[in-house]
């Protein structure tokens, strides 16, 4: 059972760290954009690189938390383990590339976004800068994915 811990006071976020947030965030619209718009040469290439940038990214989101939780005095066991399931998630997701449509496994990593971010997001003791920038993952890698996604369906 989760316990309620009291709120933390709001922090800015340095600039470092959206320097560093923005340059993760990058190459998801780029490769997007690459497998949406650019030449054909580069559709399939740029969307493994979207794909597996995808799959490391939610992994590093659950690392994220993962920490986050490990500096509690008494970690919770279930936000430990759900952390952990967003690498094994992004996993099973990149793996089944070739064994499902293209359209299923952007489908797949939108999905496991969405449901880390609101695991995210309905955490109340988690550092008042961390929901701003998990959003801004988030949201860099869904609609990047979803602009993939509209891609192949009509390709």
């Amino acid at each position: 059972m989760d316990d309620v811990r009291p709120a933390r006071r709001a922090e800015s976020i340095p600039a470092a760290l959206w320097a560093i947030a923005l340059l993760a965030l990058a190459p998801f619209p780029v490769l997007a954009i690459l497998y949406s718009y650019g030449p054909a040469d580069l559709m399939r290439p740029a969307l493994t690189a979207l794909l597996g940038w995808s799959a490391m990214v939610l992994s590093f989101l659950g690392g994220v938390r993962w920490g986050l939780e490990t500096r509690e005095p008494s970690p919770r066991v279930n936000r430990q383990l759900f952390s952990a399931m967003c690498a094994v998630a992004a996993w099973v997701v990149l793996m089944a590339r070739g064994r499902a449509p293209d359209t299923w496994i952007m489908a797949g990593f939108i999905g496991a976004f969405l449901i880390q971010w609101l695991f995210d997001h309905q955490t109340p003791d988690t550092p008042s800068r961390y929901p701003l920038l998990s959003t801004a993952m988030t949201s860099a890698a869904c609609i990047s994915l979803a602009l993939a996604l509209e891609k192949a369906m009509h390709a």
